[in-house]
């Protein structure tokens, strides 16, 4: 949560209803991307040998050499999902940090794949697995790039999975290792999984973010931030003016409507949009997994 936020919009935000804390896990497999220099250890390659040993079929593997590939790649395990019940775990073996993934383009040069050409690919991913994709990324300061991948319209993913630091590749591969090991227990914990992982790397923090607690966080904040008197007759100014230019409406029935106009958007929208994200208009069942009681939330925001 934001440190801009006053301590009453703290206290505030305490008190609304938010969604569970984490989702049942429900991948069936391990999709490796690896987007490396052909110069460096294939660690994405020995990750997958090591888990082929364990369980035959349990990993697929990619190897690429532009960022197209890594795209394609992707595209091959949504067109998979839509086929299948195939619900991956994508671990994504590249360098990277707060600008996106970086690798070979195929022309002995580097290419960045930016965090936010991959918002769509992986939304649509997630969209074909009905909201059941985790994302790892195995980059140094692989969670750097979470924050760049809120936008909706749905979500790019169940949960996002990165050291929290620069990590040599041997120490991520052992971190990595740990991960997928502890994938196997009975009835996996994401934050015991990630815990193991992290010992095992020994010098980073594997973090791991809900991406419902992520948008939820977002949300709310937002929606308490619109109740301050300057953002309220921002928002104010910005409907005057759209409905004296759209909607031809004398200037007194303009200011008649202000008048009459909720603080926050009507809760019924904002449910719409939350339910579309969570792929709770596909699938009701992760009502159970993502739901938000988004009437309370305005409700107790507008009383403050």
């Amino acid at each position: 949560m934001s440190d801009e936020l006053t301590t009453d919009e703290h206290e505030l935000i305490e008190t609304l209803p938010g969604p569970p804390e984490m989702a049942e896990i429900r991948a069936s497999n391990v999709w490796i991307v690896e987007w490396l220099p052909a110069n460096e250890t294939p660690t994405g390659r020995l990750l997958h040998d090591w888990m082929k040993e364990r369980r035959q079929g349990w990993s697929a593997y990619f190897s690429c050499g532009s960022k197209n590939d890594v795209i394609a790649a992707i595209k091959k395990a949504t067109e998979r999902a839509q086929r299948s019940e195939l619900r991956p775990v994508l671990h994504l073996e590249s360098h990277g940090g707060v600008a996106g993934l970086e690798g070979p383009n195929g022309s002995s040069g580097t290419d960045l794949l930016a965090w936010d050409e991959l918002t769509e690919p992986l939304q649509e991913l997630n969209l074909a697995t009905r909201c059941n994709l985790v994302v790892v990324v195995a980059a140094c300061t692989g969670f750097a790039g979470i924050q760049a991948l809120r936008r909706g319209p749905r979500a790019p993913a169940v949960a996002l999975v990165g050291p929290d630091a620069p990590v040599m590749p041997t120490n991520l591969l052992w971190g990595a290792k740990e991960f997928y090991r502890r994938w196997l227990d009975q009835k996996p914990r994401l934050a015991d999984i990630a815990e193991s992982a992290s010992r095992e790397a020994g010098t980073v923090t594997f973090e791991w973010e809900p991406f419902a607690i992520l948008a939820y966080d977002a949300l709310v904040e937002c929606l308490v931030k619109s109740m301050r008197p300057a953002e309220r007759l921002k928002r104010t100014e910005r409907i005057r003016q759209r409905m004296l230019t759209e909607t031809g409406l004398p200037e007194r029935e303009v200011e008649a409507r202000l008048a009459v106009m909720p603080p926050l958007p009507p809760w019924q929208g904002l449910q719409q949009t939350w339910d579309e994200m969570f792929m709770i208009d596909l699938d009701p069942t992760n009502g159970e997994r993502f739901g938000l009681d988004m009437r309370s939330i305005v409700d107790r925001i507008t009383v403050g």
